[in-house]
C-alpha cells in the first residue's frame, strides 16, 4: 500500500504593518488686511504653513471690522434769541431747551466736531458734516425711545448730552475680490479674482463663508497669497480665514513616527 504523501502547508504571510496613526486637530490660517476705500487698490497677505505638518482648507470665511467706531455726541446749543426788548435774559452757562425737531444740522455738526476734538477721536481726517454724509448718524439706541416718546416735548439735559451717533460706514456694503494661490507650486484656485458676494456672501452673517467644493491640502512649508482688490469705498479691517485641520504624523514632519522616535 502506497504510503499517504504528507501535504505541506506555505507558512502564513507576515501579517501587513499597520498604518501609522495620524491625528487631526482643527486650525484656522488668517489673513488681515486693511482697506482704504480706494476702488481699484491691490492688497496682498501671505501666511506660511508650518513645518509641524500639512494643513487642508475645508472652507473660508471672513468679516470686517469699521474703521470708524460709533461716537456718542451732544448736539451743539442754539444760539441765542436776539433780544426783542422783552427783557428776556439767559442766565450764563445755561441752554435753552429744544426738542427733537427743533435741532438743526448746524448743531448737529458743531456739536460732532466738538466731540471729535474734545476726545482726540479721528474720523479719516473727516470734518464732522463729512462723516456725517458719508457714515451716517442716528439717534442713540439707549435714549433713542425717550427721545422719541417726547419728540415735541422739550429734551432732558441727560438725554440731550447723548443725543445722536454717528455710525461706521455699514459692513454689507463691503465688497471686494479676492484670489489665492499657493506660491510654492504655483497654483491658481480661481479663473480670475472672485467678487465677495458671489464667493462668500454678505458679512452680515448671511453665508459670511463658503465649503470648497474640493478640500484643499497645503504641504509644510507652503506659503499661500491671498490678493484682494477694492472694489467699494469701505474703510477698516478685513479679516479672511482659512478654516481646516492640521493632520499631524506625516513621515517628513517633525511629528512623523520616525522624528517622533530619533527626539
Amino acid at each position: 500500500m502506497t504510503p499517504t504523501s504528507t501535504l505541506r502547508r506555505r507558512p502564513p504571510a507576515p501579517a501587513a504593518a499597520a498604518a501609522p496613526e495620524r491625528k487631526s486637530i482643527p486650525f484656522d490660517y488668517a489673513f488681515r488686511f486693511l482697506l482704504n476705500g480706494a476702488p481699484g487698490r491691490v492688497v496682498n497677505s501671505i501666511v506660511q504653513i508650518s513645518i509641524e505638518a500639512s494643513f487642508t482648507a475645508v472652507s473660508i470665511g471672513y468679516g470686517v471690522v469699521p474703521t470708524v467706531q460709533p461716537i456718542v455726541f451732544a448736539p451743539a446749543p442754539p444760539p441765542p434769541p436776539p433780544d426783542d426788548g422783552g427783557g428776556v435774559i439767559f442766565l450764563t452757562g445755561s441752554t435753552p431747551a429744544q426738542n427733537l425737531f427743533q435741532i438743526t444740522l448746524d448743531q448737529i455738526f458743531k456739536g460732532l466736531d466738538s466731540q471729535l476734538a474734545a476726545t482726540s477721536a479721528t474720523l479719516i481726517g473727516e470734518t464732522g458734516a463729512e462723516a456725517v454724509f458719508k457714515n451716517g448718524l442716528k439717534l442713540n439706541p439707549s435714549v433713542a425711545e425717550l427721545a422719541l416718546q417726547g419728540a415735541n416735548q422739550s429734551l432732558s439735559a441727560d438725554v440731550t448730552s447723548r443725543l445722536f451717533q454717528v455710525v461706521g460706514s455699514p459692513s454689507e456694503l463691503i465688497q471686494f475680490k479676492y484670489a489665492i494661490f499657493d506660491e510654492g507650486s504655483g497654483r491658481e484656485f480661481q479663473s480670475e479674482p472672485i467678487l465677495n458676494i458671489a464667493g462668500l456672501g454678505a458679512a452680515t452673517g448671511e453665508r459670511p463663508f463658503r465649503y470648497f467644493a474640493q478640500p484643499i491640502t497645503f504641504r509644510p512649508r507652503s506659503t499661500i497669497r491671498m490678493e484682494v482688490t477694492e472694489v467699494s469705498d469701505f474703510v477698516g479691517e478685513l479679516h479672511v480665514d482659512l478654516q481646516g485641520y492640521k493632520l499631524l504624523g506625516d513621515p517628513a514632519s517633525p511629528t512623523g513616527a520616525a522624528n517622533r522616535r530619533r527626539r
